[in-house]
């Protein structure tokens, strides 16, 4: 059972301009050009690809509230 939550956060006015680092975001394209190739990505690989794809959507998602909200 899926249970909805409401919180009310004071964002930094910058937060629209927050994203993934450089390196950060280069090793997820590198992992997602793999898995993109055909090739198995280990456990370990796929965890961390997962991670990161979830922190980007998160730091999208925050940045479009942050747009919506100025």
């Amino acid at each position: 059972m899926s249970q909805a939550i409401h919180l009310d956060l004071e964002l930094p006015g910058d937060l629209a301009r927050f994203k993934l680092p450089a390196g950060v975001n280069e090793r997820l394209s590198a992992l997602l050009d793999k898995q993109d190739a055909g090739e198995e990505l280990t456990v370990q690989e796929r965890r961390e690809a997962e991670g990161l794809v979830d922190l980007a959507d998160t730091l999208t998602y925050l940045g479009l509230k942050a747009k919506a909200a100025a």
